[in-house]
């Protein structure tokens, strides 16, 4: 059976979910007892959908109900977004609104009273609530700019989670639910939305408490649940060709699921977020966002980026027209599109200089701003020529030290491996069982300990022969090396060991001839050899 492009990367796709959620599973070291059952309640009431509806459809039924659930995916941005885009649309119509928060404790509700009234500031209110203590996921920057709002609209906000610390999900929602019927009492008036964790919504969960409490006081108010991202209907539209044309499906009369991230992305913010990537960019406005990261370097380096910017197309990990896209083209070989197949399957962000394409495996500003180093590099020195393997060594090294480089103007909190993270690393992996699992990491961390060994003693390994016959090693490591060249160029910038003109130079030079890399490499690590890099966490 002959797959089009569409259903190639569909697959592709699925097979990038499949490892994501083993890594994610991995990652959560202590699971509470029930909490499996607990997950597959909620993952039923998400296993199909009823119709597909429209924004207006559900800003209708929010204008109908009392209490608005709005589930929560706390490392995703765009979660944060679609709730502030719901307040929007709702504030137009109904100015009578609460709003509660799950990442605030009650105990600390003067504190965001104060906030809310400007008497505090960001810093100071984050850390009198102890939100980077009390809430393992401290992504203040993702929920600013609700508060924004909810200041700006003199909306009475609170925060509903009033379980004592390490309950479990079944004792936070009766808990919750306490809290939220006194809130429906104290504002009878008001559409209450709660913003709280996906997994709290299953009907059987938060609301049947809440339904509970307030039964026990003679109350019944109208609920609506509004539910996000379900990998199991977004999977469902992908198979008709509706995953990039519907934004919200009807479950039922009192909930719908809003389906405003493809799953991979979604997954990929709680990733990064435990490898500690900051900040994402805005997946509905995906181009301009990047091209905002290309000016900003521009700007700071003063590169002419001019109107060929403007030509760059942006795709996200998210979009399955990105193969038809490339095949379209039709100036591809065979090899080339397996490389860019394997590149989507290892999650790896990009840049095709043919086409003038970026493709962002993730939102991370970091991988946003390496992609974007690269596209300025191109447009400043043009396209890069084939070259013999030692040649081609050190212009990769340079290619990728300048989009680390670039990252680090967007992030300058942004860190990499050095030479004792390699070799800690290297010690880890020849444990029994380790070496054998991760023979990549392995064997990179074996040549670039050999490269800077050699470089500390002198001499220069020329020896990357063995690399040609294996260009999965070879960007390995010639990533790796260009980080840390990168890392170091920043610094030496700071320190005054570089000047930007000479950065600037570097992005224009298209380093013409076989040997002219290598040059300009080992030019750069004798240059900046006494730089620091700031000791890290």
């Amino acid at each position: 059976m002959i797959l089009t492009p569409r259903e190639e990367l569909l697959k592709i796709q699925k097979s990038v979910f499949r490892k994501n959620q083993k890594h994610i599973q991995e990652s959560i070291f202590i699971k509470e007892p029930g909490f499996e059952k607990y997950e597959a309640s909620y993952k039923r009431k998400l296993s199909k959908y009823r119709s597909i509806a429209s924004i207006e459809e559900m800003v209708q039924a929010i204008l109908k109900a009392d209490i608005i659930y709005v589930g929560d995916y706390h490392t995703l941005a765009q979660s944060q977004r679609s709730f502030l885009r719901i307040l929007k649309a709702v504030i137009q119509k109904e100015k009578r609104i609460c709003l509660g928060f799950e990442l605030l404790h009650t105990r600390h509700q003067k504190v965001l009273d104060s906030y809310l009234r400007g008497k505090l500031s960001d810093d100071a209110f984050v850390k009198k609530v102890s939100l980077k203590k009390r809430w393992v996921f401290d992504l203040w920057e993702n929920f600013r700019p609700v508060f924004d709002f909810s200041r700006y609209h003199h909306i009475p906000s609170f925060g509903i989670d009033q379980a004592p610390d390490r309950s479990s999900l079944k004792k936070r929602d009766v808990a919750t639910a306490q809290k939220i019927a006194d809130l429906v009492t104290q504002y009878p008036d008001h559409k209450l939305f709660v913003l709280i964790g996906d997994l709290h919504l299953a009907p059987q969960h938060l609301p049947l408490e809440v339904r509970k409490t307030l039964k026990k006081r003679g109350m019944v108010r109208n609920e609506l649940i509004l539910y996000q991202n379900s990998e199991t209907i977004y999977y469902q539209l992908a198979r008709q060709g509706l995953e990039d044309k519907v934004e919200v499906v009807r479950l039922d009369d009192h909930s719908f699921c809003r389906m405003h991230t493809p799953p991979v992305i979604a997954q990929r913010s709680y990733l990064n977020w435990l490898e500690n990537e900051e900040g994402e960019i805005d997946y509905e406005d995906a181009k301009h966002s990047f091209l905002e990261l290309v000016y900003r370097i521009g700007q700071f380096l003063r590169l002419d980026v001019g109107e060929q910017a403007e030509k760059v197309e942006v795709y996200t990990c998210g979009d399955l027209s990105f193969l038809e896209h490339l095949k379209e083209r039709k100036n591809f070989k065979k090899e080339e599109l397996h490389s860019v197949k394997q590149q989507i399957l290892n999650s790896e962000s990009y840049y095709i200089p043919k086409t003038k394409t970026v493709y962002l495996s993730n939102l991370s500003m970091n991988h946003a701003g390496e992609e974007a180093a690269h596209f300025i590099k191109h447009i400043c020195s043009g396209e890069e020529k084939a070259r013999p393997i030692l040649g081609a060594f050190y212009a990769n090294i340079l290619h990728e030290g300048l989009a680390f480089f670039g990252s680090k103007i967007i992030n300058h909190k942004r860190k990499c491996f050095h030479g004792n993270d390699f070799q800690n690393l290297l010690n880890y992996l020849e444990n029994p069982g380790q070496k054998k699992e991760r023979v990549l990491e392995y064997q990179t961390a074996l040549i670039v300990l050999e490269f800077l060994n050699c470089a500390e003693s002198g001499m220069i390994l020329e020896n990357v022969e063995p690399l040609a016959k294996n260009p999965e090693l070879f960007f390995s490591v010639t990533h790796a090396l260009g980080y840390m060249l990168g890392d170091k160029i920043f610094y030496a910038l700071m320190d005054g060991v570089i000047l930007k003109s000479e950065i600037r130079q570097l992005f224009y030079d298209p380093w013409r001839g076989d040997e002219k890399p290598g040059e300009i490499y080992w030019r750069l690590f004798k240059k900046m050899q006494n730089v620091k890099i700031p000791k890290r966490m």
